[in-house]
């Protein structure tokens, strides 16, 4: 198991509301693209599924000044359906950032869920091509992403589980025994800027057992994510921060 993480480390940045939330999100989101193209020449930016996040990426598709040439862009996790399936969260990034670019798009890092290949083969597959993205074998993303629900999962990432931090990707199963597929934590743990992106009051309880509460990853793996040594954010809306400790 990891060391204990340490409260305090997350930075909670809140706006008033989901549509405000979303456009710190883009903007926030485009800063951090262009200082990577900037200093390295590209950037590589994981990006959650679920609802909260579709404003946030319709609004990141209008941003002005991104080279998008030199981005690529992925997936945090997947469900094993095509990308044409509703419930993809590759199908939903397509739909709400790629095809409203106007221009050059970004690439995009398929997990390749609807080829038909096991889970272990396209997870492989996908740390393969995912470690490619760097020649010294590091692929560490400039910014990630992430959702995280009621239950304290994000990406992938599930109560009940004690994950190894050392794991690149991963596959999973959801509790409704769903396979799924998922950036692991040690890719988690290893972006240069990471954020979870919630909101509603439905997930208040949550963030505060995540932010400020007793270290226990096997109950609550977001924890995994914002409570690694280097510190995360948190991105959220005033109804979901409005359990926590002097919000």
């Amino acid at each position: 198991m990891a060391e204990p993480g340490a409260p305090g480390r997350c930075r909670v940045l809140v706006q008033p509301d989901p549509e405000a939330l979303a456009r710190f999100a883009a903007a926030t989101a485009t800063l951090v693209i262009q200082q990577a193209v900037a200093q390295r020449g590209a950037a590589l930016v994981g990006l959650p599924g679920g609802e909260t996040p579709r404003r946030f990426l319709e609004l990141l598709a209008e941003q002005p000044g991104l080279d998008w040439s030199r981005v690529v862009l992925l997936p945090a996790d997947e469900r094993a359906v095509p990308s044409t399936d509703p419930r993809s969260n590759e199908g939903m990034i397509r739909g709400c950032l790629l095809q409203r670019i106007v221009g050059t798009r970004p690439r995009l890092l398929s997990w390749e869920a609807g080829s038909g290949g096991g889970a272990a083969e396209l997870c492989a597959n996908f740390q393969q091509r995912f470690l490619s993205l760097d020649p010294a074998g590091a692929a560490a993303m400039d910014l990630c992403v992430l959702g995280m629900g009621q239950d304290g999962h994000t990406a992938s990432l599930f109560p009940g589980r004690e994950y190894d931090l050392g794991l690149l990707c991963l596959d999973s199963t959801s509790p409704t025994g769903e396979p799924r597929l998922s950036l692991g934590p040690a890719a988690l743990r290893a972006a240069g800027r990471l954020a979870l992106l919630l909101a509603g009051p439905e997930k208040s309880e949550t963030l505060v057992r995540v932010v400020e509460g007793p270290y226990d990853p096997v109950s609550l793996p977001a924890q995994l994510a914002v409570r690694r040594p280097q510190g995360a954010e948190v991105w959220c809306d005033a109804a979901a921060a409005a359990s926590l400790t002097g919000s």
